[in-house]
């Protein structure tokens, strides 16, 4: 890491962004705080009152209204809060439920009554939050702690595939790779799989931010979509709550998910325990802890034991699609001074998760203790320091380090002798699973990413504000893939395949990161603008082959760096009081995950494997160039009542450059010479186009909720950047697509809606309905027929989900009784289907002739619980506050 750091000095371009983290001293966490402004005035006279204070209860910020009776407060954190006005002469007032928003303007306009010197009266009104967002100029949700209490989730990913567009973790039709993640603004990204390292639990959110639009310059590395993640602060006095939680699957469907008709309630726990309080007068922290168990719904049968003869198993039953994680979250925060217009404050904070999980594979079902597990331990640290220069300006350097473990195997150690030869698995006849036999695969990998950004804000007028930052990231990751040997080569024993060669593949590689952006907003009563820029600088510091058709002969160089210039508006136009319009666009790049750009670094092929080879030995390619969309949506927020609000938006998304593949043939001479390899470039593309209608309606008697619709087109040559690779596999070898067809995941339909009641007297009830229409696949036809790639739709999709909850009290004791059902109608929705029938349920191949040469029938074989979403589960909880 410090050879890494050393040649980031060299670079004039990172030189320059850090002489303006230093002279510039950037920050905040411009995305994870909102702001309070507006205007006091004399309630009879109308005219502006000067040098009124008004003061933030709680949190120690305020300010004062200047000749036009103005004030602003910067730098306040999402949440709900209450105001306190006060000045000489006039009446003392109180403003409850003042609801701040991440990144955006809350306006409290306020009449003051004078009143006698004498008079102490204080009144007190209650806020109310509008139905629409004024200075939002693209397409947001925020979703608060207390929403998030009530309903029916267990992680930010189930909140997420609530939202508008977003369909199974894609946002609006682009790859689940093309969101970054971020904790209270920071990135959180794994750089390996480009997934999240890891999630907070829903008890520590403040808010949760999702932006599937077009989103600022101060955003980068993402094309589709950002998550903020905005964690909760130490409280002002000690409270803490403490949850249990036990469930299983009630369903009928046992002709499908084996086992699943033996209820145990234990067969799903959860208990979390969540502290917050002072410790000081200026230190406060946060504290929760989780454990969960999950056996999940997919099982196998030990009907053989995982070894190199044929040995029969006890018949048991085993979870293989298990989940089982542990997660801690600790945060401090510490408030230097109390001067509510000079505030200086840190935050620290660490969170961490390990869990062991199984990823189902069919083939195994019989022989479940023979299929590998996957273990993950990751962690990150965050630090922020946080400094309001003035009422109109200020600063926050943020600093983080995490780390992700990953690994994947049967055994840990990669010499057990318990496993079996390399060939047992290819044992097994047609139509049957395997009669015994090892996984043999065995993957450690590591990622370590820090970083430092820093990005100030200042308004510059009642109209304008700026804001900048930098920001600079080194990785460093490390593989180490192996597929053991054992036959009558390695004289049966367990054997790790010589280093650097197809099946012993190892890495080392750090690369590095630097961005800064400038981005401006633009307030008025009749106009809001964002407009920002947005400076990228990557380099992959890999190997690159000169040339291709001499992959182990052929001189290597250096990877060259990537610059990336992106520009970003947003505008908003107030047409009436109660609605508005807006208007964006942006150029969006992003560099691909690095797994890509270092497969196979040693550049190898294995032609004992023939086409698989292809497939499965890929050769990385570090001079890939970052992915770039370019998206634009203009909508509308209409006000129908004061509880009822219209969301209007249609979008559009061109996409270049996305990460493909190519095929390459070894040249006569060379070592395997004739054979094919694949490797990654930048050759796919796609366009995405949609429209979605949302009503919202605020609690009205105890009822509140919402409903969307999404219409959308997702169109691109291919889904999966190795579908050259694929394709490759056929008899004779497939033609890619040259033309859009539809992408995987291109759902033209999808309504979501939530209805939640909460009566005076505990009681809350809410359901979720989310209907989607039906994803494509590609048929299977006859020979003599042309194959169009994903021309036909699996069925439909929809599910229901309920959260109920009862509060009561004994004696001093207050518990919370909780019931979630999820998939409540117990609905078979089939996720993958057969070519030949387009259902999970049903292929010709069960009538060909050929009989499954195994002790498993032929139904067996071809019945796929895995296809299908997860049946019904009854989960009951309790939980109480102390």
């Amino acid at each position: 890491m410090n050879n890494a750091i050393r040649n980031i000095l060299e670079k004039p371009v990172i030189i320059f962004c850090l002489l303006c983290l230093t002279f510039l001293i950037p920050a905040v966490q411009a995305a994870t705080t909102g702001k309070i402004s507006g205007v006091v005035t004399d309630a009879v006279s109308g005219e502006p009152l000067i040098g009124l204070n008004v003061i933030v209860d709680g949190i120690g910020m305020g300010a004062a209204s200047d000749i036009n009776g103005y004030y602003l407060i910067l730098n306040v954190r999402p949440g709900t809060y209450t105001l306190r006005l006060s000045m000489i002469g006039y009446q003392t007032k109180q403003v409850e439920n003042v609801s701040v928003i991440s990144d955006h303007t809350t306006t409290i306009n306020i009449e003051l009554n004078q009143v006698s010197l004498e008079a102490s009266e204080v009144v007190t009104v209650t806020a109310t939050r509008p139905t629409i967002q004024f200075d939002r100029t693209s397409t947001e949700s925020s979703v608060s702690a207390t929403q998030i209490a009530q309903m029916p989730v267990e992680s930010v990913q189930d909140i997420l595939n609530l939202q508008a567009g977003v369909v199974e973790g894609h946002f609006r039709g682009g790859r689940s790779q093309e969101v970054v993640y971020q904790i209270d603004g920071i990135p959180i990204n794994d750089a390996y799989s480009g997934d999240a390292t890891l999630f907070v639990e829903n008890d520590v959110i403040q808010e949760l931010k999702v932006i599937s639009g077009t989103f600022n310059a101060e955003y980068g590395q993402a094309q589709s979509g950002i998550v903020d993640i905005i964690t909760k602060t130490g409280a002002s006095h000690l409270t803490g709550s403490l949850s249990m939680s036990l469930g299983d699957y009630v369903t009928s469907h046992n002709n499908i998910f084996w086992n699943i008709d033996d209820r145990n309630p234990t067969d799903y726990t959860n208990i979390n325990l969540y502290l917050s309080g002072p410790l000081g007068q200026r230190l406060n922290f946060l504290m929760n802890y989780r454990t969960q168990t999950d056996d999940g719904y997919l099982y196998g049968r030990n009907v053989f034991l995982p070894v190199d003869t044929l040995a029969y198993g006890d018949n048991s039953y085993h979870a293989m699609g298990y989940n089982n994680s542990h997660s801690l979250f600790a945060k401090l925060s510490l408030r230097l001074t109390d001067h509510d217009r000079l505030a200086l404050s840190s935050t620290f904070q660490v969170v961490g998760q390990n869990r062991d999980f199984g990823i189902y594979d069919h083939l195994f079902r019989y022989n479940p203790l023979g299929q590998g597990e996957s273990k993950e331990n990751a962690a990150i640290t965050l630090f922020s320091w946080n400094h309001l220069l003035s009422s109109e300006s200020f600063f926050n350097i943020r600093a983080s380090y995490s780390m992700k473990d990953h690994s994947q195997y049967t055994f840990e150690d990669s010499l057990d002798e318990r496993y079996s030869t390399d060939g047992r698995l290819r044992q097994t006849g047609s139509y049957s699973f395997y009669t015994g036999g090892t996984d043999m695969v065995w993957i450690t990998r590591s990622s370590l990413t820090a970083l430092i950004r820093g990005d100030y804000t200042k308004q510059i007028s009642r109209a304008q504000q700026i804001q900048m930052g930098v920001q600079l990231k080194t990785h460093q990751l490390k593989l180490h893939d192996i597929k053991l040997k054992k036959n009558a080569e390695t004289n049966f024993q367990v054997t790790v395949p010589t280093v650097n060669t197809a099946d012993n593949q190892q890495y080392l590689r750090e690369p590095i990161e630097g961005a800064a952006y400038i981005q401006t907003k633009w307030e008025s009563s009749s106009l809001i603008m964002n407009l920002g820029i947005r400076y990228d600088y990557f380099d992959a510091k890999g190997l690159i082959i000169e040339d291709l058709s001499r992959p182990r002969t052929s001189s290597t160089k250096a990877s060259s760096t990537t610059q990336q210039i992106s520009p970003r508006i947003g505008i908003s136009y107030p047409i009436t009081n109660t609605g508005v319009m807006h208007v964006s666009y942006g150029h969006f790049f992003q560099i691909p995950e690095f797994q890509y750009l270092y497969a196979n670094p040693n550049f190898t092929v294995n032609p004992e494997e023939g086409l698989a080879s292809v497939l499965n030995y890929p050769f990385g390619n570090a001079n890939l160039k970052s992915q770039k969309t370019v998206a634009y949506e203009i909508g509308l927020q209409q006000e129908l009542s004061p509880a009822l609000a219209l969301d209007v938006t249609a979008y559009s998304k061109d996409i270049r450059n996305l990460l493909g593949s190519e095929l390459n043939t070894i040249a006569t001479g060379e070592e395997h010479s004739g054979i094919q390899y694949g490797r990654y470039v930048n050759r796919d593309y796609g366009h995405v186009k949609g429209l979605t209608f949302m009503l919202e309606m605020k609690a009205i008697t105890g009822f509140s909720g919402s409903v969307d619709y999404t219409f959308q087109v997702a169109r691109g040559n291919a889904s999966d950047p190795k579908s050259v690779l694929i394709d490759s596999q056929s008899d004779p070898p497939a033609e890619s697509e040259k033309q859009l067809v539809a992408l995987n995941w291109d759902q033209t339909h999808t309504l979501n809606t939530q209805l939640t009641f909460q009566s005076l007297n505990g009681y809350v009830i809410t359901v979720l309905g989310k209907v989607g229409s039906g994803m494509p696949y590609t048929p299977s036809v006859a020979e003599s027929q042309a194959v169009i790639e994903n021309s036909e739709r699996k069925p439909y999709q929809m599910t229901f989900e309920l959260y109920a909850k009862k509060s009561i009290q004994i004696g001093k004791l207050a518990l919370d009784l909780t019931l979630k059902t999820y998939n409540l109608f117990d609905r078979l929705n089939e996720s993958d289907v057969y070519g030949d029938s387009g259902r999970a349920s049903y292929t010709r191949d069960l009538y060909n002739t050929g009989d499954a040469q195994g002790l498993n029938t032929k139904a067996e074989y071809f019945t796929r619980p895995d296809w299908y979403q997860s049946p019904r589960r009854v989960i009951f909880g309790i939980s109480t506050n102390f």
